[in-house]
């Protein structure tokens, strides 16, 4: 079963002087093709088809409602919710972008049928009814990451998929990340590693092992090979940053378990599983595309929360205060941060998720202003 335990996040204010931002080229080419089927396509950056879930037919620069948008569809709904066209037409399309270094990931959807094939090897109901049976095939099946837009409209489209509030997936992704989707040093941050570079701690990467095994080893090597051509990295080979360092040395076997703007974790350790066999690559299937697509991330993110809503997380029942049913929406929000229910430690996470949510954070000033949440590193440049 999924585990979603976090660390401490800290929320550090540092001003930097950023140059212009560039624009990413329109399309580039599928990372390890011939390796891997879970790998994702990027979109075009140009809005060029409503159809298609494109942010087009966009003539506002406004920030989005103190309100929101979209309330919460009660459990028992989820068989009528919309489809991502009908949400790609309910979405409040605006120019306003306060992180517009999520360009590249809100631009790029997964392959279509990609995640589900990625999850059709990994079942989450194996026999012992860990999961209602509609997780593996109803749920799942569903997210597909496929609505390019900004990352507002993003957060907007995944809400209404899944009939939660706009304003509590804004919230989260507050806590969860500053609504950064992947913030990394565009130059190769490690000496002689893989294409791009090392992730920036805490802004859309995280979730450090406490040490090696054979199984952090498995997994951080499979995640080595998949992803975007631009994307494709081996975090065990990146130095400690001056600036967004990881809260370890890298070195095989260790990673980040978690990316995206939502932290979706990717990692699943095998004794999660047992008696059944791991999961391929120790991952949940999650990987690259809820790194490399915020749609992804948020499709996925909505899912979850969805299903734990609508009462399907059996596993839940044998943890924290053992009362776990449907229609306890912030039992949910502690459940994806802490692993179980209503511990300590989730309701410490879903209080500040709330506080986040009722005083509009993102709407804020200080918030907006991206350059106020990241630090440049000395020898690799300010990341992007």
């Amino acid at each position: 079963m999924e585990k979603f335990a976090r660390l401490a996040r800290r929320f550090t204010l540092a001003l930097v002087i950023v140059g212009s931002l560039l624009l990413l080229p329109a399309a580039a080419p599928l990372g390890n093709p011939s390796t891997t089927k879970w790998s994702t396509a990027q979109g075009t950056l140009a809005a060029d088809s409503c159809l298609s879930g494109d942010a087009c037919g966009v003539t506002s620069n406004s920030t989005p409602l103190p309100s929101g948008y979209f309330d919460l569809k009660l459990a028992g709904s989820w068989s009528s919710l919309p489809s991502d066209a009908d949400c790609a037409d309910q979405v409040h399309y605006s120019t306003w972008e306060p992180r517009p270094e999520n360009v590249q990931q809100n631009h790029s959807k997964p392959a279509p049928g990609a995640m589900a094939a990625a999850f059709s090897m990994r079942p989450r109901d194996r026999g012992v009814g860990s999961y209602n049976s509609l997780w593996d095939s109803w749920l799942l099946p569903r997210v597909d990451g496929q609505f390019t837009g900004t990352t507002d409209e993003i957060l907007q489209w995944a809400a209404c998929k899944w009939g939660l509030p706009d304003n509590l997936i804004r919230a989260v992704a507050v806590q969860e990340s500053t609504w950064f989707q992947y913030l990394h040093f565009v130059n190769d941050a490690s000496d002689g590693g893989g294409g791009g570079g090392s992730c920036y701690w805490l802004r859309g990467c995280g979730d450090g092992f406490a040490s090696s095994t054979t199984d952090s080893i498995a997994y951080c090597n499979e995640i080595a090979t998949l992803g975007l051509d631009s994307e494709v990295h081996d975090y065990q080979q990146d130095p400690v940053t001056a600036a967004g360092a990881y809260p370890y040395t890298p070195t095989s076997g260790l990673c980040p378990k978690t990316f995206s703007i939502l932290g979706v974790m990717s990692w699943d350790d095998p004794a999660w599983q047992a008696p059944y066999p791991a999961y391929p690559g120790n991952q949940n299937g999650t990987f690259p595309f809820t790194r490399d697509s915020k749609a992804a991330a948020a499709d996925y993110y909505g899912a979850y929360i969805r299903g734990c809503y609508e009462g399907w997380m059996n596993w839940l029942k044998s943890t924290g205060t053992r009362n776990y049913g449907a229609g306890d929406l912030w039992g949910c929000i502690g459940a994806w941060y802490s692993g179980d229910w209503h511990s300590s430690a989730a309701d410490s996470y879903l209080g500040n998720v709330q506080s986040t949510e009722n005083n509009t954070t993102w709407l804020t000033p200080v918030f907006v202003d991206s350059r106020l949440h990241y630090a440049c590193d000395a020898k690799y440049g300010c990341p992007s």
